[in-house]
């Protein structure tokens, strides 16, 4: 049997594992945002590491001309910068690319858990919440019928005379 404050805590599980799966949908969709700049990143790479022209995008409709020695600069990790040359930095962004591909798959791992863990409690609080309905709606007839013979009957005052009061 479960009472009450069970199915309160049942539905916060629920509620906190959902506002968690969310959070994880969240990260998973930041991670893709991601792995989509690293992979135009490696692109562009691998294409200055063949020797192929081509112009760097400023913004606003301003571009500069690739020169054939061009090197990159690369961030290594902790805001640390370095030059490397456009195929050891494609390298760089395809070992980063894999790591954000393992990472995705962590979180959809996870999403795929809490997902199931999210219907078994739903279940689990339908099936308590039924049960307890079912309980009380058997308890109520019992119930009504104690509370008709208990009232008691309320006895008409008469005022002073025999004038109506309000209370009649």
């Amino acid at each position: 049997m479960v009472d009450s404050n069970e199915l309160q805590r049942m539905a916060r599980l629920v509620d906190m594992n959902r506002q968690r799966l969310e959070e994880i949908q969240l990260q998973i969709e930041r991670i893709e945002a991601v792995q989509l700049e690293h992979d135009d990143t490696r692109r562009a790479l691998v294409a200055l590491s063949s020797g192929t022209s081509g112009h760097i995008p400023l913004g606003a409709g301003v571009m500069v001309p690739i020169p054939k020695d061009a090197t990159t600069i690369v961030d290594l990790g902790s805001g640390v910068f370095g030059e490397r040359s456009p195929g050891d930095a494609e390298e760089l962004v395809g070992k980063r690319l894999e790591d954000l591909t393992e990472l995705k798959s962590q979180f959809e791992t996870e999403a795929a858990t809490l997902t199931k863990r999210i219907e078994e409690l739903a279940s689990t609080f339908e099936r308590a919440a039924k049960e307890m309905t079912e309980r009380s709606q058997n308890l109520e007839p019992v119930e009504e019928k104690e509370d008709t013979t208990q009232t008691p009957q309320r006895r008409r005052r008469r005022g002073i005379g025999s004038k109506l009061t309000l209370d009649d």
